[in-house]
């Protein structure tokens, strides 16, 4: 977890610059997030955002629920400075540094979310935290990870991995921009949607499906049973 500790904090300041460049589906990928959430825009509600950033999918989400209570846990403190000074005009958020796959989290939460981060453990830490999200969500609480992952099949994953350089080319992006966009890929553990909706449906999650999908974005979750 060091190498992600030390990607992350060297692109701290630039990381939402190119995000939507990085993310041919940027706006679909993040409204399916938004869209899922079973919670009305007026209902009070606890929120988890695991890896959370520069706090970009918390945004979104704030836009539409303004009255939910916010816990933003990254593992790099230079992200989340980032997302103090994005959430600086108000609202009810606090901040954790840790590792959100081995540290505690001050829950239970109605809602645990996460944006291109759960990649980056391998799938024996994955599992182990989707049943830590399990524990510390409410009866009837939601998951939701809109996520990079890849297709089981290797001539599947090879096409849309081309695809998607395309589209980083076609969103302006320089090949020096590319490359680093794809050195960064060398401490991501990718896994298969199936996979990861497979091991929440075995630790009891009901509702469980995958919502968005578009190339290697895909945005699946579930609701914890009553």
């Amino acid at each position: 977890m060091d190498e992600v500790q030390k990607t992350f904090r060297e692109i701290a300041e630039r990381y939402d610059r190119y995000r939507r460049k990085l993310i041919p589906c940027f706006d679909d990928f993040y409204r399916t997030v938004v869209d899922m959430v079973p919670f009305g825009p007026e209902e009070t509600f606890r929120v988890l955002d695991l890896g959370a950033g520069t706090g970009l999918l918390s945004q979104f989400l704030h836009e539409r629920f303004s009255k939910a209570q916010f816990t933003l846990i990254d593992f790099t403190a230079e992200m989340l400075a980032q997302a103090k000074r994005r959430f600086s005009a108000g609202g009810n958020f606090r901040y954790q540094v840790a590792n959100y796959a081995d540290e505690p989290w001050q829950g239970p939460y109605e809602l645990i979310v996460s944006s291109l981060s759960i990649h980056h453990l391998d799938d024996p830490k994955k599992k182990r935290l989707y049943e830590k999200v399990r524990d510390n969500l409410v009866p009837g609480g939601a998951f939701l990870n809109a996520e990079f992952v890849r297709f089981a099949s290797p001539e599947l994953q090879a096409h849309y991995w081309k695809l998607w350089i395309q589209s980083m080319r076609d969103a302006g992006l320089n090949e020096g921009e590319v490359g680093e966009a794809l050195g960064r890929t060398s401490i991501d553990i990718l896994a298969p949607v199936e996979l990861q909706t497979g091991w929440l449906q075995d630790l009891g999650f009901r509702e469980v499906d995958c919502y968005y999908r578009s190339g290697l974005f895909a945005v699946f979750g579930g609701r914890k049973s009553q």
